[in-house]
């Protein structure tokens, strides 16, 4: 940038073209699918506040999460009315089981239930969460609600991402959120949010975005 910007400019749309292509390649989803972000952070943040959570919506997420989670959880709820609960999902990260970590997430869904926001790896505790499980677990409780009560699962994915190679898709998750300067040892100012087509559809734009298909 500082030696020559204009060639450091040059074809900026075409280049971003190709950075949502080999990321929709990697985590073999489509391309349209994801969004560009400067970091987990932003992504967190513009996904849970662009979903239209309502008065009274509940949001569950655990005390293992981090604090960007947390807080963009707070000020999402603080805007539209909704309550935010932490639980533990096991008490010893040592002997964390699958089975528990599922059940205690399903004993925390109630009727008013509309995010579950986890993360895939903990950076506090180095525990992976059974995500598929818990996906399936949501999948059940979503199969008896109408389409506005459908719980959205939203994942953190930096701890993951480039450690374990499975997908947005297989992992059952309707939000992937995550930078890429974890493990896939990319720069700073580097991320992504994929969403399921029908998830797209229920977030609002938050921001004027420069991205290339918005003009």
């Amino acid at each position: 940038l500082d030696r020559d910007t204009v060639a450091a400019t040059a074809d900026e749309l075409q280049r971003e073209d190709a950075v949502r292509g080999a990321a929709a390649e990697y985590l073999e989803v489509a391309a349209e699918e994801i969004a560009l972000t400067d970091s987990t952070t932003m992504g967190l943040g513009l996904t849970y506040h662009g979903l239209r959570l309502r008065p009274g919506d509940h949001i569950l997420t655990s005390t293992h999460d981090f604090y960007a989670t947390h807080e963009a959880l707070r000020l999402a709820a603080a805007r539209a009315g909704a309550t935010v609960q932490r639980i533990p999902l096991y008490d010893d990260p040592a002997s964390a089981a699958a089975d528990q970590i599922v059940a205690r997430v399903r004993a925390g869904i109630r009727t008013a239930t509309r995010l579950v926001a986890l993360t895939w790896v903990h950076s506090s505790t180095g525990v992976k969460l059974p995500v598929r499980q818990i996906a399936d677990a949501i999948g059940e409780v979503n199969k008896s609600r109408a389409d506005a009560d459908q719980i959205v699962f939203g994942l953190d994915a930096v701890h993951g991402l480039g450690a374990d190679p499975t997908g947005p898709a297989t992992l059952g998750c309707d939000l992937f959120i995550s930078g890429t300067h974890k493990w896939l040892f990319g720069p700073r100012g580097t991320g992504l949010v994929w969403a399921r087509r029908a998830a797209w559809d229920s977030l609002a734009a938050i921001i004027p975005t420069f991205s290339g298909p918005s003009f």
